[in-house]
């Protein structure tokens, strides 16, 4: 009877082990999902960047456009940039399913954009440290 009890405790044992094991994989999964959404994000923002320079400097050299029209065209860019930051951020949030909402940590662009910087910086500083000599 002894050794049907031992067993029956260790299958428990065996069940509460796994499922703190699991929930322990399925938080770093959400986290490097997190991550990996932020970086294709960062990515397209490069992108835009790079492509409003272009425009610009392109504009610049153009005898057609004076001054002022690249001036205005500078500010409705600006401000469909700032909608794209909100809109990204809401569409982030919005496919999601609900449980899930919290992880995510993010409630604007700025928040998006530090979870971003600290990943890079550990990244980095993960990157440079000096290896363990007694290694």
């Amino acid at each position: 009877m002894q050794e049907l009890f031992w067993f029956f405790l260790g299958g428990l044992f065996y069940l509460i082990i796994n499922k703190f094991i699991s929930f322990y994989h399925k938080v770093k999964f959400i986290s490097d999902i997190k991550i990996h959404s932020f970086k294709l994000i960062g990515f397209a923002l490069e992108q835009l960047m790079f492509a409003m320079a272009a425009k610009y400097i392109a504009l610049q050299t153009n005898p057609n456009f004076d001054k002022e029209k690249i001036k205005l065209l500078k500010n409705d860019d600006e401000a469909t940039f700032t909608e794209w930051k909100k809109t990204t951020v809401i569409g982030l949030k919005g496919s999601l399913p609900p449980h899930y909402d919290k992880a995510l940590e993010i409630d604007d662009w700025s928040d998006l954009m530090d979870i971003l910087d600290k990943h890079y910086k550990k990244a980095l500083d993960v990157a440079t440290q000096e290896p363990d000599e007694h290694a």
